[in-house]
């Protein structure tokens, strides 16, 4: 993973060093990996905010999994915006 993960940013830089410079690419990234992050986030988040769970009822894994987790409503922008994550009982 390291090494597929060097090969980006060796492609990347070799790409746009010439065209933006040292400075600027470095932000380029930095800026990419915050936009990525803050998505990466509001994706995971807007699904796995817990519902109502009761503590010490010996339910089973599935059941308990089925409670934490809700659909949300299907719009073209979410489905676009989610990637379909936003069935999250299906997935």
């Amino acid at each position: 993973d390291l090494a597929w993960m060097l090969t980006f940013y060796i492609r990347f830089f070799l790409t746009y060093l010439p065209l933006l410079g040292i400075c600027t690419g470095f932000v380029c990234v930095c800026m990419h990996r915050f936009i990525e992050s803050n998505w990466f986030v509001w994706i995971t988040q807007m699904n796995h905010i817990p519902m109502h769970i009761d503590y010490d009822k010996n339910v089973d894994w599935f059941s308990t999994q089925l409670q934490a987790t809700c659909n949300v409503h299907q719009s073209l922008f979410n489905d676009w915006f989610s990637g379909h994550l936003n069935f999250q009982i299906e997935h």
